[in-house]
């Protein structure tokens, strides 16, 4: 199956994350986008960390796989649903500023978040589409996919930038949770996320 890969670079808002320093925390994220699913993974420490969101873009239901040192764990997002521990912001407007930029490798386009209580820019591409893209994240009005934005889980702020994009032919057992995990409410896998930057 082919797929659109996006590799991001990640760099954080703030110096902590709860009581967690950020300078230890992964600076990569990989993204696979394809007509039915979208997945994204975050790794670290040695491989002995991974997040995973798998985006089902027919039913609009996202499932979050957590592996925290071989303890592997996953939920299922209802309907419409942003994936365990996402934030989103209170209020959103979007704006088109006309502004371009290369980001990359991809052509983008800017626009400007007002939340009320802050402002940014991001960037979309149009370079390829897929239904959905930002399905997991809280910008899903916005129908291309980001090559550049910010992005709240749990305590940690993030600032995500593409740096390398390909396609990419992948297996479609990448959109299946794997046997090992166990399944968990969403609000225990919300805590699961929390503790992650907490030292109780």
């Amino acid at each position: 199956m082919e797929a659109h890969y996006m590799k991001y670079h990640i760099s954080y808002l703030e110096n902590m994350a709860g009581d967690v320093p950020t300078r230890i925390l992964p600076a990569r994220m990989d993204s696979w986008y394809t007509d039915y699913f979208v997945v994204t993974q975050i790794n670290g420490f040695f491989n002995q960390f991974s997040l995973i969101q798998i985006a089902d873009l027919r039913n609009k239901r996202v499932s979050t796989l957590l592996n925290l040192f071989g303890n592997k764990v996953y939920s299922r997002g209802e309907k419409g649903e942003l994936p365990a521990g996402i934030i989103a912001p209170l209020e959103m407007h979007i704006q088109n500023t006309g502004e371009q930029s290369v980001i990359g490798g991809l052509n983008s386009e800017q626009v400007q978040i007002d939340t009320g209580s802050e402002s940014y820019n991001m960037y979309y591409t149009r370079d390829f589409s897929v239904r959905r893209p930002n399905l997991g994240t809280p910008y899903r009005t916005i129908n291309y996919p980001l090559s550049d934005f910010r992005i709240q889980l749990s305590y940690l702020k993030m600032h995500l930038t593409c740096t390398e994009y390909d396609s990419r032919i992948i297996e479609s057992e990448m959109f299946t949770v794997p046997d090992e995990y166990r399944l968990v409410t969403r609000p225990v896998m919300e805590e699961i996320i929390n503790s992650l930057f907490t030292k109780e």
